[in-house]
């Protein structure tokens, strides 16, 4: 038989499964310590809010957990693990550990639940995009989770970036679990465990306003894909409780005359600010009301949450009222169980948003696996969809996330909050539990 008749062997197109062989009969066990390249014992936060990790650090690419075994013997062949994917796309400061290290947590937490039975793998990717960098590197990081066969991704975490992705999600239909607070993010394979709710932080700030009696008020948004979201549901909100926009400013992405604006708000009788935006400007506001020696009553939406990136984002944000999620300090059973195991496996303490959405978002992402018939996206999708009153670790405790074949917006109850950070603390201030403004109103006289 010649060599051009000689039949030709056909290998594996793909590696076969590997078995890393950290299986334990007791708990679930992953492949790393934690999810950065930080050392144990390296993690240090200056203020229990801040995140715990250190600039610059980089997570783990891929991370395998596995199940606890519970004595039972497979019958040799490994299963190769279901993948999650997480699309970093937004400047994580201090924090990503403290995207990372809850992921993990929760898969294992669901694990030893006994939820789900094979091996999982986190795939994450690092593509930062939109505001400050280029739209393609975020199509090209989610792109590559679905290439690597993620039934799930969990990301992305910016509104910009969450716009700019919604089409390709829906067209690639691999589940993407945002944390974004735009209604835009919309479709058959978009959903959200969202980190705010952009029409309704501009609700929230007319009725601070209105609450605390402040009638005349200078309001400053972003120019980006929530602007109007932002601007025209606080200008909505202001007419109903009979709220005086003196003044209002469209910042651009490099925002000029701040100290100009703020005093002639200051001339005009402002008696509050309100912000709406990215969170960039907050260190040209923080320098103008000190240049006026002026601290007026201040509300800002989601952006407030960069509390946690850095220390520099945290002084930048003294004195401002905003939009949080986290509950009242110790009202929340999930939250605090969670940090209590979160210690335990870590060996820190970090007490922030992230945290908690971390934790809540993997969960998501876990349950919708185990809930599907097979591990495909089409399947997880639907899983998703199952999910109903998943506790929460976010928000107050009636904070809980469920979704349907009509409804992909997860959290609902009690998952937005209003804190205050002044003298280097943040303060708890309340949920947002609107009322009616007549009831405010004197009660009226019954009628003969």
């Amino acid at each position: 038989m010649s060599e051009q008749d000689a039949p030709r062997y056909a290998d594996r197109l793909f590696p076969a499964p590997v078995d890393h062989g950290i299986a334990l009969p007791d708990r679930a066990v992953a492949s790393v310590r934690s999810g950065t390249d930080t050392e144990a014992g390296e993690h240090v936060n200056e203020l229990w809010y801040q995140g715990s990790g250190r600039i610059g650090e980089k997570p783990v690419e891929s991370i395998v957990i596995y199940p606890p075994t519970r004595g039972v013997v497979g019958q040799g062949d490994p299963f190769e693990p279901v993948k999650i994917g997480v699309l970093i796309d937004m400047d994580l400061g201090q924090l990503t550990a403290d995207l990372m290290d809850p992921i993990i947590l929760a898969v294992e937490d669901a694990l030893n639940e006994g939820v789900y039975d094979r091996p999982v793998e986190i795939l994450t990717v690092d593509a930062r995009g939109l505001p400050r960098e280029n739209y393609l590197k975020v199509r090209k990081g989610y792109q590559k989770l679905v290439d690597a066969g993620c039934v799930v991704v969990i990301g992305p975490f910016i509104s910009d970036n969450s716009v700019n992705l919604c089409k390709t999600v829906n067209e690639t239909g691999v589940a993407a679990l945002g944390w974004t607070g735009t209604t835009r993010f919309a479709g058959e394979y978009c959903f959200t465990v969202a980190n705010g709710d952009i029409p309704t932080e501009g609700v929230m700030a007319a009725d601070w306003c209105f609450q605390n009696g402040y009638t005349k008020v200078g309001f400053f948004w972003e120019q980006g894909s929530s602007g109007d979201l932002y601007s025209d549901y606080f200008r909505d909100a202001a007419r109903r409780y009979d709220l005086e926009i003196i003044k209002e400013v469209c910042l651009g992405p490099n925002p000029k005359n701040f100290e100009r604006h703020l005093a002639t708000m200051r001339e005009q009788g402002a008696e509050a600010i309100v912000y709406m935006g990215y969170g960039y400007s907050t260190f040209h506001f923080a320098r103008g009301f000190k240049n006026l020696d002026w601290d007026p009553p201040r509300f800002m939406g989601t952006a407030f949450m960069f509390y946690s990136n850095s220390n520099a984002w945290a002084e930048g944000l003294e004195g401002w009222h905003g939009v949080d999620q986290l509950g009242e300090d110790g009202a929340n059973p999930n939250y605090e169980a969670m940090l209590e195991r979160f210690e335990a496996r870590f060996g820190r303490v970090s007490r922030n948003v992230v945290v908690a959405l971390s934790y809540d978002t993997a969960r998501a992402a876990l349950h919708g696996i185990a809930n599907a018939r097979i591990a495909i996206p089409e399947e997880v999708k639907i899983g998703l969809e199952k999910i109903k009153w998943m506790p929460c670790t976010n928000g107050g405790p009636g904070c809980y996330l469920t979704f349907a074949e009509y409804d992909h917006r997860g959290y609902k109850g009690d998952f937005l909050t209003i804190r205050e950070l002044r003298g280097g603390e943040l303060h708890f201030r309340g949920y947002h539990r609107p009322q009616w403004p007549s009831n405010t109103l004197s009660p009226i006289v019954k009628q003969a």
